[in-house]
């Protein structure tokens, strides 16, 4: 089977209505009725900092379409992906038996991380619906992953909105300086790439 069916077939296996029904039941924690598209995945970890030491910590793998470039270009050794959803963890699970998986609340990160003596992250690599999350679980989420990232870190977040995902006020709070670093139109539906950076320290 070449890339091009497996990737095809791979979109059509998850494009179930089980996934609608996920996302009706809870849009905060499911972003989208279909899963990202390869072109969105391959956008976003190329905005990602994999230069950095540390690991790289994906937060929502879903149904793995980031989290398979991902472990395509930072390894498997250095990916860490947060799923807080039990069925979509077990598809991940079966689906890349290697993956070093945490199920739980990516607003729990810096605890999460710490039970595994991580104190510090490489980049932040975010597929979780933050547009629309409540301005107190949005705080929660990227507080811990820039408290886990420090100075001059960078996550990465996607929207299917015109406007930052996160906040003016959050980022002002944060310290941290957004940009909108791409779009992908060839994405069901078409997403921005956003990136967030927090200011190095003198």
């Amino acid at each position: 089977m070449n890339k091009a069916r497996e990737h095809f077939s791979e979109q059509q296996h998850f494009r179930t209505p089980s996934m609608l029904i996920k996302w009706l039941r809870a849009p905060f924690r499911i972003g989208a009725v279909a899963p990202s598209s390869r072109h969105l995945a391959e956008e976003m970890v190329a905005q990602a900092d994999l230069s950095r030491p540390g690991p790289v910590i994906e937060l929502g793998g879903g149904t793995g379409a980031i989290t398979r470039v991902l472990a395509e270009k930072a390894g498997y050794d250095r990916l860490i992906t947060i799923e807080y959803d039990r069925e979509m963890a077990q598809t991940l699970r079966h689906r890349f038996p290697r993956l070093n998986l945490i199920e739980g609340d990516a607003g729990e990160l810096v605890d999460l991380l710490a039970a595994r003596g991580i104190d510090r992250a490489a980049t932040v690599v975010s597929g979780l619906p933050l547009l629309g999350m409540p301005p107190a679980v949005q705080r929660r989420i990227a507080g811990a992953a820039f408290e886990m990232l420090g100075p001059g870190g960078r996550m990465v977040q996607f929207t299917y909105g015109p406007a930052s995902p996160l906040r003016p006020s959050l980022m002002a709070e944060l310290g941290v300086t957004g940009r909108r670093a791409g779009h992908v139109w060839i994405n069901l539906p078409p997403a921005r790439v956003w990136c967030y950076e927090k200011a190095e320290t003198r």
